[in-house]
């Protein structure tokens, strides 16, 4: 029933002295209705009150105005007057219980918040609601305050999908539960949040819990200059920690695509009850682990044959058959999209889950931190292993028990873009868990595989440390690429017979550092003493000359273990000599 009471429009003349006599007093009639059903009932008043959306409810209430028209938030005729907050129960939302289905009104609410109109309002989307299928939120591109907790009711991919919400900027946090069961076999939901294309957008905090994918991902479209808030996951994705947090399959057969370059492969015949995970659990971005807790990165699937490929290549001597883990989900997976044009992420907490963080990427993305607890793997840097790593900032690390890797960084290839990285503070750097995926013969002991390639500087003993030690592997090359760009003597293993030294010069780092010297330090594998078994070719850039000759020049071989220095002299010759070392 309403109530209808009538007040003056403007003020009695008794207590404005300056009310004109001329223009008489209006009363204007204002309604209170308990809901917004009532709204259809009345009639011959301007202007309603509404207690709660639904009968008995305080929430989503508010004045509106009787406006025939469209645009804006609407009942009927009635408009909710601009200036006001717009919440999910102004859209039906049920209050006070995420056990409810509210995808109706949660689903109505964020079409809202994507138009123009939503602009009159302030928008907040407070709550804890259930929902039943993946909330779609597209288009958004203003400001809007979040304090909201969604729970999957039903199996389901993504919990929310945020597409194409480019310079909106999420305030507050938003929670996702993703399942009801903390067990990753029982877990309905796969992934919290998925993002595509929030170019210059600031997202709020996320936390995530009880997914088998991952709390927050990146999946396609503009991310550049793209910010997110703080990462809170707890038990998502598979671990290795036990049974109720693992997710095992079982190989009956491999076979290798041997090579010695990045290209290797081995691909793993699965048994006929071992289960590959859907695709919402981005297997693309985990890592199949071996017998000896050797993390391999997987390149691809195949589920009509219920086989799977790794790289590197597997030894022979890790080719069991038997059941092993599969690592996938967790925290942040920064992979594709969102990488570029250095974004930032916030502090990323992880517990019990799959991978903590993941950041790939030519101009990767900086994140305020990571802490990983009881984790599968903190922390990986690199996609697959022939693209190209930019490298980012992670201000501070605490590793606290994870159970393969602290790091595991894959990409195998610089570029123009590889500058390397910077972690801030440090705790509990395990450097036994760090792993660099380069490739592997079939006889390869684990740990024993190719270089160590780690483009990463941190604070140790007070000083800047950093576990490269030099820019070309002591494992054998076609091309040793020795360059002025750094001070460091270069390390060269000779195994085939076309293996020469590249001298380079960095024309951009000599405006800082001036011209640096070359040392290369040359050992072999074969003949005696462990020298090098035939001539190696030297060769230089086009318009440059080694001892005053067009190179290559011809080295011979020694009998023992040789440094080669070379120095750029002015103009365009290198001055290239050579210690021979006395075998004791």
């Amino acid at each position: 029933m309403q109530n209808l009471n009538n007040l003056p429009a403007t003020p009695q003349t008794d207590t404005n002295q300056l009310q004109s006599p001329a223009a008489p007093a209006k009363p204007a009639d204002i309604a209170y209705v308990e809901s917004v059903e009532a709204l259809a009932y009345l009639s011959g008043v301007k202007i309603a009150t509404v207690i709660g959306y639904n009968p008995g409810s305080t929430k989503g209430g508010g004045t509106y105005i009787h406006q025939p028209g469209t645009g804006g938030l609407r009942v009927g005729e009635w408009l909710f007057q601009p200036g006001q907050t717009v919440t999910p129960h102004h859209f039906g939302a049920i209050d006070g219980s995420w056990d409810e289905d509210s995808y109706d009104a949660l689903d109505a609410f964020f079409k809202f918040c994507g138009t123009r109109e939503s602009r009159d309002y302030a928008v907040y989307a407070g709550g804890a609601f259930g929902t039943r299928n993946t909330l779609l939120v597209e288009g958004l591109s203003g400001i809007y305050s979040f304090d909201l907790s969604i729970k999957a009711l039903a199996p389901m991919d993504d919990v929310m999908v945020a597409r194409n919400c480019d310079k909106s900027r999420w305030t507050g946090k938003i929670v996702f539960a993703c399942s009801a069961h903390p067990w990753l076999p029982r877990r309905t939901g796969v992934n919290g949040l998925r993002i595509e294309g929030g170019r210059e957008a600031h997202f709020c905090d996320i936390e995530a819990y009880r997914g088998s994918g991952w709390a927050v991902y990146y999946a396609a479209g503009n991310n550049n200059m793209s910010s997110i808030g703080r990462i809170t996951a707890s038990d998502m994705g598979a671990s290795t920690r036990d049974d109720t947090q693992s997710h095992k399959v079982t190989a009956v057969g491999y076979v290798n695509r041997e090579l010695n370059t990045l290209w290797q492969n081995t691909t793993i015949q699965l048994s006929e009850n071992s289960v590959i995970p859907s695709e919402a659990h981005q297997l693309q971005r985990s890592f199949w682990i071996s017998a000896a807790k050797e993390p391999y990165k997987i390149l691809s699937v195949n589920r009509e044959n219920n086989t799977i490929t790794v790289y590197p290549m597997i030894p022979d001597a890790e080719q069991t058959l038997d059941a092993q883990h599969l690592v996938f989900g967790g925290g942040i997976c920064n992979y594709a999209g969102g990488h570029t044009a250095k974004g930032r992420i916030g502090h990323v907490s992880t517990m019990r889950s799959g991978i903590g963080l993941w950041i790939t990427g030519q101009s990767t993305c900086n994140v305020d931190g990571h802490t990983g607890q009881s984790n599968a793997i903190d922390i990986v840097m690199g996609s697959n292993p022939q693209n190209v790593f930019g490298g980012g900032f992670i201000g501070s690390i605490y590793s606290e028990w994870s159970r393969i890797a602290d790091l595991i960084f894959t990409s195998q290839t610089s570029s123009q873009y590889s500058y390397g990285s910077i972690f801030g503070s440090c705790t509990n750097l395990d450097f036994s868990k760090w792993f660099s995926l380069n490739y592997k013969r079939t006889n390869t002991l684990p740990r024993r595989g190719g270089k160590q390639y780690f483009p990463i500087t941190f604070m140790n003993g007070g000083h800047l440390w950093s576990p490269v030690g030099d820019e070309v592997s002591l494992q054998d090359r076609t091309t040793y690429t020795a360059s002025t760009r750094s001070a460091l003597p270069h390390l060269g293993r000779p195994l085939r017979n076309n293996t020469e030294i590249f001298l380079s010069h960095d024309k951009a780092s000599e405006v800082f550092k001036g011209r640096q010297p070359v040392t290369f330090y040359l050992y072999g594998t074969r003949g005696r003493n462990g020298s090098y078994h035939q001539e190696i070719p030297i060769r230089c850039g086009k318009d440059y000359t080694i001892n005053g000759k067009e190179g290559p020049i011809m080295f011979p071989n020694m009998n023992a273990p040789v440094t080669i220095y070379a120095v750029l002299e002015d103009g365009t010759n290198w001055r290239v000599t050579y210690t021979e070392h006395q075998v004791l």
